[in-house]
């Protein structure tokens, strides 16, 4: 069993442990921790990396566990986060591919931030044709590894192979983003991305 956070567009560090555990379960009565792959995600930009985050309903002090935790849907984050994915990445190979979907996730009018997130490895499931079996916790637990603010977002590579980024021309590869960079840089070869190391040659046949 591995305990892991919920995670919005979580990124290929997450996506490799969640893909690899046997039973792997989301923490669902932990208190809300702030600024952590929970609510926030990180894509590359022109400018470099970029962070978007999901405001909650949420006063300073007040601890509300996951599953109660509901999304602030003031504001302009949805049109923010949007616009700053199609900048980033409308010239990718695969934004026509998954764009629709991604723009449906980040404006589906989900109340919970654990709905918003699981809508994400429900995308995943899609690209990958196959079931990612996760369930949520019966009872608080605590999530295994890393419970730092930066856990899953380190700038390792983990020795995990590198592929084209939109932005990555004359600049070094920037390791470790949200699957939304890996899914539209190289679509439907994901997993193999996520999966192989840099020993391994990746097919695109």
């Amino acid at each position: 069993m591995q305990i892991f956070p919920t995670a919005y567009f979580p990124s290929i560090h997450y996506l490799r442990a969640l893909l690899q555990a046997t039973d792997a379960q989301i923490e669902w009565h932990e208190h809300f921790q702030k600024q952590t792959i929970r609510t926030r995600c990180e894509i590359l930009s022109a400018n470099g990396i970029l962070r978007l985050s999901i405001p909650i309903q949420h006063d300073s002090g007040q601890k509300i566990p996951l599953c109660e935790l509901r999304i602030d849907h003031t504001g302009t984050w949805k049109n923010d986060h949007w616009r700053a994915i199609t900048s980033a990445y409308a010239l990718a190979p695969y934004f026509e591919d998954y764009a629709a979907e991604i723009k449906e996730i980040i404006y589906a009018p989900d109340e919970f931030l654990w709905q918003k997130n699981q809508r994400c490895l429900a995308l995943l499931e899609d690209v990958l044709d196959a079931p990612i079996q996760v369930r949520f916790t019966d009872s608080y637990i605590g999530v295994d590894g890393p419970t730092s603010k930066s856990a899953y977002l380190e700038r390792d590579s983990l020795g995990l192979s590198d592929y084209q980024q939109v932005f990555s021309y004359g600049k070094s590869f920037t390791p470790n983003l949200s699957m939304i960079d890996v899914l539209l840089n190289e679509g439907p070869f994901i997993r193999k991305w996520i999966l192989a190391s840099k020993d391994e040659s990746v097919s695109r046949l």
